[in-house]
């Protein structure tokens, strides 16, 4: 089903309806993932998992069908059935390294890489990354891809993972999967994810999605407020956000106008 988008009036970032509904604070950017959060949770030195991942999106965007093949760990397990060498990796590549696996890798952003004990995780589960190291933080020639699953995006993501994040005049927005199917949002008026959050909703009261395009919308409750937190529409190219725009954020406050601005990266 097509999500059904409201239609409030964009207005001045300086108005001041803006300042009190969101109480923006202009700040820094986002800061990229710290090491600790690898190296703590997955036992991943974090420059060793770039370099992985760098590599990996290389040889998969290239179609080096061997080079890719030489990062599996075997004998991998797959709902096709188990994969035994790398030579069968390059055999049954199409059906392994699926167009679904191969988008995953190529849309993922480093620094929103999903980690947890299981290892590193790509797109909502398509590829998971693991240590095969002795002594762990594992470095780059230690990883290795130890689940590949196309069908993982119709299942509920890890609790965590996060689905959307975004800066919206200055504060950070995290949308992220509960485990359950369902959503939470945190928002970092200050933009720094070092803080702690200053809003945090961790049940959405309704949401959407776009099996089109896979387009989503997630509304949070906040008493008498409501915040609506979209990904591009699939037809927003009918009507091109800002460069680097990645979706909306809408707040509904009673009595007051709503106030709806672009979310970028």
């Amino acid at each position: 089903m097509k999500p059904e988008y409201s239609s409030p009036r964009y207005i001045s970032l300086t108005t001041a309806a803006l300042v009190a509904v969101l109480a923006v604070t202009i700040s820094a950017m986002q800061e990229s993932p710290a090491a600790a959060r690898f190296e703590r949770v997955a036992g991943v030195s974090a420059a060793g998992a770039e370099g992985f991942f760098r590599l990996l999106r290389g040889h998969v965007g290239r179609s080096e069908r061997d080079a890719a093949c030489a990062l599996v760990a075997y004998p991998l397990q797959h709902p096709d059935g188990a994969v035994a060498n790398a030579a069968e990796c390059e055999a049954r590549y199409d059906t392994i390294f699926t167009v679904a696996v191969r988008r995953a890798i190529g849309k993922q952003l480093f620094d929103e890489l999903f980690v947890n004990e299981r290892g590193i995780m790509i797109g909502l589960g398509e590829v998971w990354i693991a240590g095969r190291c002795a002594t762990p933080p594992c470095g780059q020639a230690d990883l290795r891809i130890v689940s590949l699953n196309s069908a993982a995006a119709s299942q509920p993501p890890p609790k965590g993972k996060v689905l959307l994040a975004c800066r919206a005049v200055g504060q950070l927005l995290h949308v992220s999967a509960d485990g359950a199917g369902g959503a939470a949002l945190s928002l970092w008026r200050s933009g720094r994810l070092s803080d702690a959050p200053t809003l945090t909703l961790p049940t959405a009261t309704d949401m959407l999605h776009d099996d089109l395009c896979g387009a989503r919308t997630w509304t949070f409750a906040d008493g008498s407020t409501s915040y609506t937190v979209s990904t591009l529409s699939c037809d927003a190219h009918l009507s091109p956000p800002p460069m680097g725009a990645v979706g909306e954020l809408v707040v509904k406050r009673a009595g007051m106008d709503d106030v709806q601005v672009w979310c970028d990266q």
